[in-house]
């Protein structure tokens, strides 16, 4: 039983990796879960992980309070991990001379991996790098990379609006000539 259920909470980190356009090299580090209690059904194939679950792949780190992950026959999963605040960390494959990470959270992340969207909810925020996304539900579509996102009402933190922090472009050096390269 116990191969069975890493097998499946191994299952559960793999649908993760996609989430933050994720440093590829997450995919082939081994996996650890740990919660207060666990639980595995293999009939109806889900696994149920409760109290400070805690699921750390490489660079991704997730956390919660609750994880629930349901898989089809086809192979096809969905993730719903929920708590007073999910969070999740990840270095991305960006090129250049500092890591980026992506850092997210709400008190509700649902990832599937039949449509490829992580949708965040309720006091959601994703950061990557120093750009910032903030709304009541943020759905990202883990191929496009597109974000999607929308206030809630007027009592919610970000008083029903959305929020979008773009940092600007560097700029490349000039080579005197007053000509960028």
């Amino acid at each position: 039983m116990r191969n069975n259920s890493f097998l499946t909470l191994a299952l559960l980190c793999g649908l993760m990796a996609p989430l933050a356009h994720a440093e590829q090299a997450d995919r082939n580090k081994p996996i650890q879960v740990d919660a207060d209690r666990m639980t595995l059904d293999q009939v109806k194939g889900t696994t149920d992980g409760d109290g400070n679950v805690v699921i750390t792949q490489g660079t991704l780190v997730l956390r919660a309070d609750h994880v629930t992950v349901k898989r089809d026959p086809q192979g096809n999963e969905i993730m719903v991990a929920t708590g007073r605040i999910v969070t999740f960390r990840q270095k991305t494959d960006d090129p250049g001379p500092t890591p980026v990470w992506i850092v997210g959270q709400a008190n509700r992340i649902d990832y599937d991996t039949i449509k490829h969207t992580a949708i965040l909810t309720t006091n959601a925020r994703v950061k990557k790098g120093e750009d910032l996304v903030i709304g009541d539900v943020i759905v990202y579509d883990t191929q496009t990379q597109i974000y999607h996102s929308q206030g809630g009402g007027a009592n919610t933190v970000n008083k029903g609006r959305v929020t979008v922090i773009l940092q600007p472009q560097k700029q490349k050096a000039s080579d005197g000539s007053g000509k960028q390269p």
